[in-house]
C-alpha cells in the first residue's frame, strides 16, 4: 500500500485496541461461563449424592437421570461439604470446569480473531483500493496543474470518493474553459492589434510623405491642395478602418447587447436604399426593393442597416455603370430570407470562400481602395442576430447574397 497515511493509522491502531479489549472481555466471558458451568455441575452432583444416601438400599439410574428435588440437593449439599466439596471449592481442583474453561476461552478467541481478521483483510483490501484510487487521482490533477488541460480522474464508479472525484473535475473541466476563453481572449487582442497595425502603416506611411512634400513646396498652391487631397483621403481611410475594426472588436468580444424589436422589413430596406440612392444615380447604376410591405423581423435595426447596406455597397463596387442591384425578402413560417443580387463582373471560385474573412483582397481585384472589413462585419451582425449567410456567383454573369433568418417570426 506504500507510505500510509495519519488517517489509516488512526483506523488501523482503533480496530486494533478494539479487538484487544475484545479478547479481554472473551476472557473474562469465558470465566463466567466456567463459573456457572461449577454452579450447575455442583447441583448435579449434590442431587446425586442426596438421591442415593436418601435411597441407600440399591444404586438406580434414576440418581443421574432424574430431576433431584430440594431434599436430596439439600442432603447431598451437606454431605460433600463434610469433605470440602461446596461452591467455595476451587475451579482448579475441579480438571472438568477448568477444561471447560480453557476449551470456552479458545473457541471464543478464535471466533474472534476470524472475525477480526475477516475485518481486517477487508479493511486492507478497501484502503488499497481508495489508496490506489488517491494516488492516480493525485496523478491526474499533477499532470493538470502541469498543462495537460485534457487530464481528467477516473470516477466511473460510485462512492462518496468517486463523487469527490467527479467534483474535481467539473472543477478542472471550468477551469480549463476560463483558461481557453483568456487563451482566445489574448489571441483576439492580439490579432485586432495586428490587424490596426497592418492596415494602419500604409496610411500613415502615405501621410508622412504627403506632409514632407507639402512642406518642401509650401509655395506652390497647386501642389499643396493636391497633397492635402490626397492626406483627406488617408485620414478617411484610416478613420474606416478603425471604426470597423472596433464594431468587429465588439461584437466578437460579446460587449454588444442587440436592442432587438420588430422591424418592417420594407422600411429598413428603403432606408439603405436612400443612403446609396445618390451614389448609384451618379454611377448610372440602379437599385430596385421586392417585397411586401407587411413583412417584419426581429433585429436591431441600427445594426441589421449596416449589414445589409456592407453588401450592397460591395455590389455597388463591383457592377459596371449601367448595372442593376436587387434587394428582395421574402418570409414563411420557417424563416424570413433577404437576397442581395447584381449582374457585375462576379467572384471567382477560389474567392468564394475567403470573401468574408478579414482584409482579404483577391488577387483579381483591380479595387484598390477597399480594406476587406465590410463583409466580415456583415456576416458578424447577421450571426449575432442569428441569421445565416451565403454567397453563390458566377463570373460575368454576377452574384447573390442570401441571409436566412430562422423562426424569428415566432419570437
Amino acid at each position: 500500500m506504500g507510505k500510509l497515511g495519519k488517517e489509516t493509522k488512526n483506523l488501523l491502531l482503533a480496530i486494533t485496541v478494539i479487538c484487544l479489549i475484545s479478547f479481554l472481555l472473551a476472557a473474562g466471558l469465558s470465566f463466567l461461563l466456567a463459573k456457572d458451568f461449577q454452579h450447575e455441575m455442583l447441583l448435579h452432583d449434590y442431587g446425586v449424592s442426596g438421591y442415593q444416601l436418601n435411597h441407600e438400599d440399591k444404586l438406580q439410574i434414576s440418581a443421574f437421570t432424574a430431576h433431584p428435588n430440594e431434599s436430596d440437593i439439600e442432603r447431598g449439599k451437606e454431605a460433600l461439604a463434610s469433605i470440602g466439596y461446596s461452591e467455595a471449592t476451587s475451579m482448579q481442583l475441579l480438571p472438568t470446569v477448568r477444561e471447560y474453561r480453557n476449551q470456552t476461552m479458545l473457541y471464543l478467541l478464535l471466533l474472534l480473531l476470524f472475525l477480526f481478521g475477516m475485518v481486517y483483510l477487508v479493511l486492507l483490501f478497501y484502503l488499497r483500493r481508495q489508496h490506489r484510487a488517491i494516488d492516480d487521482a493525485g496523478s491526474k490533477i499533477r499532470e493538470f496543474l502541469d498543462g495537460n488541460s485534457m487530464s481528467r480522474i477516473e470516477c466511473s464508479q460510485t462512492g462518496d470518493w468517486y463523487s469527490l472525484f467527479h467534483d474535481v473535475n467539473e472543477m478542472a473541466t471550468i477551469l480549463s474553459a476560463h483558461a481557453e476563453s483568456q487563451k482566445q481572449t489574448k489571441e483576439f487582442l492580439q490579432d485586432i492589434i495586428s490587424d490596426v497595425s497592418h492596415q494602419i502603416k500604409t496610411p500613415l506611411s502615405a501621410l508622412k510623405m504627403y506632409h514632407e512634400i507639402i512642406s518642401s513646396h509650401k509655395g506652390e498652391a497647386e501642389t499643396v491642395a493636391n497633397f492635402s487631397e490626397k492626406s483627406q483621403r488617408e485620414i478617411k481611410r484610416m478613420e474606416n478602418v478603425i471604426y470597423t475594426l472596433l464594431k468587429l472588436a465588439r461584437l466578437d468580444a460579446g460587449i454588444i447587447q442587440m436592442e432587438k424589436a420588430e422591424e418592417n422589413v420594407s422600411a429598413l430596406m428603403q432606408d439603405v436604399l436612400e443612403r446609396f440612392e445618390t451614389w448609384a444615380e451618379q454611377d448610372h447604376k440602379e437599385i430596385t426593393l421586392s417585397g411586401k410591405d407587411d413583412i417584419s423581423l426581429n433585429c436591431d435595426a441600427l445594426w441589421m442597416s449596416e449589414a445589409i447596406g456592407n453588401i450592397v455597397k460591395n455590389a455597388l463596387e463591383h457592377t459596371q455603370p449601367g448595372g442593376h442591384i436587387s434587394v428582395q425578402w421574402t418570409q414563411s413560417p420557417l424563416l424570413t430570407q433577404i437576397v442581395i443580387t447584381d449582374d457585375g463582373k462576379g467572384i471567382h471560385q477560389e474567392d468564394l470562400y475567403n470573401i468574408f474573412k478579414r482584409f482579404y483582397r483577391s488577387r483579381f481585384s483591380s479595387d484598390v481602395h477597399g480594406i476587406g472589413l465590410g463583409l466580415p462585419l456583415a456576416k458578424s451582425i447577421v450571426e449575432a442576430h442569428g441569421g445565416t449567410i451565403s454567397v453563390t456567383s458566377t463570373l460575368n454573369v454576377g452574384t447573390t447574397f442570401t441571409l436566412n433568418f430562422f423562426s424569428l417570426t415566432n419570437e
